[in-house]
């Protein structure tokens, strides 16, 4: 019987990081998912890379290392699966407006103010905005890209209910691993975290064929993609933060295709518009807006009779109890493909090399805060 070394539970863009990352450390992986590689809100990913556009704060400093280290590792390693071109970022609003000036005063990121190659298919409104554009920036395609990852790995169809540890091995069904990442996104976290909530937010983006050249990705009310050579691109995507998938409502993507040709119309002049495919899905962010990575901590062990809420304060991450090779990759939200790569490779560096975690980034910062208010 093959014991991996390590089992991933979750094939977006979290999951198929970390396989790749692990399998190129001599990780014996496999995936795992209910469904297929990045069948949920990765595929439907409008898969943009870019920095967070607003004054500071670590989630600023993070997603503009992150931009860097990603835009570098998929241009090096799958060249065929991501498409650079400038991006121009359009304030929105006053607020987003003055959110923008503020990252022209802090970022260490190169850019410019001319946007003289886009202008031409600008609309009025659009260049009444302030704006910004960056040298680099580019498009991934979403699920091609999970594939290219995961190529070469053992992958399991299951929906996983439960977890079984015992003897130094976890067993999932049929399948045992000595360690165990859980890269579920939006769906059952699988163990018991009462102190772990995500926000879900639904997903929609389009494939359009026009004959309007856009030679910029272009962020506004929401993101367009360069155009390809067929003249093809990629609009979205828009977020819903009140639709619910496991409900009764069923979403209407007519409604949708809608929105997202409303919004892109009022930066870019799209003419002749063909719409070619819808993707939906649900993605998960932290109710913080950090991302989570590291190993899971075990509520009800650590929350024994001889635990102490007014100690948490000096308590060490390492005194909590956490489950045995446990660990999850999540929270990354509409970032997800700027955060995976830079964050699969510091979680596999942490679970193969014992390297350290930004504990701002780690369960544990949630189980501090549950603790504190129930004790």
């Amino acid at each position: 019987m093959i014991i991996y070394d390590t089992a991933i539970i979750g094939a977006g863009i979290n999951g198929c990081s970390c396989a790749y990352f692990l399998s190129k450390a001599n990780q014996n992986v496999v995936i795992i998912d209910q469904e297929a590689i990045a069948s949920g809100g990765s595929g439907a990913a409008g898969a943009f890379i870019s920095p967070k556009f607003t004054k500071g704060g670590r989630l600023k400093e993070l997603l503009e290392e992150a931009y860097l280290f990603s835009l570098d590792f998929y241009s090096t390693n799958f060249p065929t699966y991501i498409q650079k071109a400038k991006l121009l970022q359009i304030a929105n609003s006053d607020e987003n407006e003055v959110r923008l000036n503020a990252f022209k005063e802090t970022t260490t990121l190169s850019f410019s103010e001319d946007s003289s190659e886009a202008e031409p298919i600008l609309t009025p409104y659009a260049k009444e905005s302030a704006s910004l554009v960056l040298e680099e920036g580019g498009v991934v395609n979403a699920k091609a890209m999970c594939e290219a990852l995961a190529e070469g790995i053992d992958f399991s169809k299951e929906k996983v209910k439960s977890l079984h540890y015992d003897d130094g091995v976890w067993q999932i069904g049929d399948i045992s691993a000595k360690c165990i990442i859980l890269a579920t996104g939006s769906y059952d976290l699988v163990v018991e975290m009462p102190y772990l909530e995500l926000r879900r937010v639904w997903g929609h983006r389009i494939d359009v064929k026009t004959t309007t050249k856009v030679p910029y990705s272009i962020h506004h009310h929401l993101s367009i993609s360069p155009s390809s050579e067929d003249g093809t691109l990629a609009i979205g995507a828009t977020h819903n933060l009140h639709y619910n998938p496991f409900g009764d409502e069923k979403y209407d993507v007519e409604d949708g295709r809608k929105e997202l040709l409303e919004k892109a119309l009022k930066s870019v002049k799209l003419e002749n518009v063909e719409v070619l495919k819808d993707y939906v899905g649900l993605r998960s962010g932290s109710n913080d807006y950090l991302p989570i990575i590291g190993r899971v901590v075990d509520a009800d062990k650590t929350m024994d009779e001889t635990f102490k809420p007014s100690k948490l304060k000096k308590m060490s991450d390492d005194s909590f109890t956490h489950f045995p090779e446990l660990y999850m990759i999540n929270g990354t939200g509409g970032y997800g493909f700027v955060l995976a790569p830079y964050l699969a490779k510091q979680l596999t560096e942490y679970i193969t090399d014992k390297t350290e975690l930004d504990t701002e980034l780690t369960p544990t910062r949630f189980f501090r805060r549950w603790a504190k208010r129930i004790g």
